[in-house]
């Protein structure tokens, strides 16, 4: 059995990170951190409420003056990376709300072993402009951990991470700093910067593609975090996305093959592709395929996967492809008819229905 992410949270860590708040500060009450973190309710915590938890009790224990605990945990914290760095940025996110420069300080330290991404949202709600100066500071910085942070912690839509609603509704204020990460070195910034215009996309498609149309061309970093992040409106079929990639309706003839119609949990979803049209066509072609999951109540709910990215130029091509449809904890699979559709550059060229049992 896989283990959980919450069992690194375990004796062996609260050991260890009770030895070092020891270390550098004599003072600390290690059996009481020991025994309380690990209350009556422990095992049935997930987590991020174990998290909470391990804050909590660093703090009592501790009993210091946020700014003076703070000055314990930077060197505490560089021991850790990782999810178990979490409990350093969780610190500062339930006990430093009310002191913004130590804690902007504080992240700043501690991203660069861990994240910040999540510690830093409560701050942009009650100090917007501050905290909007600070995310733009630390994407000019020499460290990539700062500039990752500027862009991941002012996502809108941030998973695991509460949304920044005002920027939902104008994500505006922050497309600076994603001017000035468009060109970053390091993948991952750019992989942050993708996946911020991807959230912006959700609420506001057509101001990303002016974005995405007005960057296209000027650098190889630029046009890859783009594609990156218009992933979901071109798997969405957005036009203008479309067209930005040249991908239009082509004669070319898709024949779909269902190697089964019944498919379960032991039983994965089996079916060929195959691609035919004239010799002398060149065209670049994006194929996809959709399936339909039917919902506990019967309706469908599409996914779309990518199968290839390639340039047609002539010669027939064939894909293959087993789908699984074992239980996930994102999706669980209802019996009953579920729909397939095999698509090119945004449009439907085949489709069959098929039973899940």
């Amino acid at each position: 059995m896989a283990s959980l992410l919450k069992d690194l949270f375990n004796i062996t860590f609260l050991q260890q990170l009770a030895a070092l708040c020891l270390h550098h500060y004599p003072a600390f009450d290690t059996q009481k951190f020991l025994q309380q973190t690990q209350g009556p309710d422990w095992d049935l915590l997930e987590l991020k409420a174990r998290v909470r938890q391990i804050s909590h009790t660093l703090h009592s224990s501790l009993n210091l003056p946020y700014a003076d605990a703070i000055t314990v945990l930077i060197p505490v914290s560089g021991h850790f990376s990782g999810l178990h760095g979490f409990v350093f940025a969780d610190y500062v996110e339930v006990y430093g709300l009310d002191d913004p420069q130590t804690s902007f300080s504080a992240l700043a330290h501690f991203t660069c072993f861990s994240t910040g991404e999540f510690a830093i949202r409560p701050f942009f709600q009650r100090y917007p402009e501050l905290t909007l100066t600070q995310m733009r500071l630390w994407a000019n910085s020499d460290n990539l951990h700062l500039r990752r942070l500027a862009s991941e912690g002012s996502r809108p839509r941030l998973p695991w991470g509460m949304a920044l609603k005002a920027y939902k509704k104008d994500p505006t204020p922050l497309l600076p700093i994603l001017e000035q990460l468009k060109t970053d070195t390091e993948p991952y910034v750019q992989r942050s910067v993708a996946n911020h215009l991807n959230d912006i996309s959700k609420d506001h498609p057509e101001l990303v593609l002016d974005i995405a149309q007005s960057w296209f061309g000027q650098h190889a970093v630029t046009d890859w975090i783009i594609k990156h992040a218009l992933r979901g409106l071109l798997k969405q079929a957005h036009p203008r996305a479309l067209a930005l990639y040249g991908l239009q309706q082509l004669p070319l003839q898709v024949r779909l093959e269902m190697m089964n119609a019944k498919v379960s949990a032991s039983e994965p979803l089996h079916f060929g592709i195959e691609l035919s049209g004239p010799l002398e066509l060149e065209a670049k072609i994006r194929l996809e395929y959709k399936i339909g999951y039917r919902k506990k109540s019967g309706q469908l709910n599409y996914k779309v996967f990518q199968l290839s990215n390639k340039v047609w130029t002539g010669q027939t091509m064939e894909f293959e492809r087993r789908q699984s449809f074992i239980d996930l904890t994102t999706r669980k699979h209802y019996p009953g008819q579920h729909h397939l559709q095999i698509m090119l550059n945004g449009h439907c060229y085949a489709e069959s229905f098929f039973d899940f049992r």
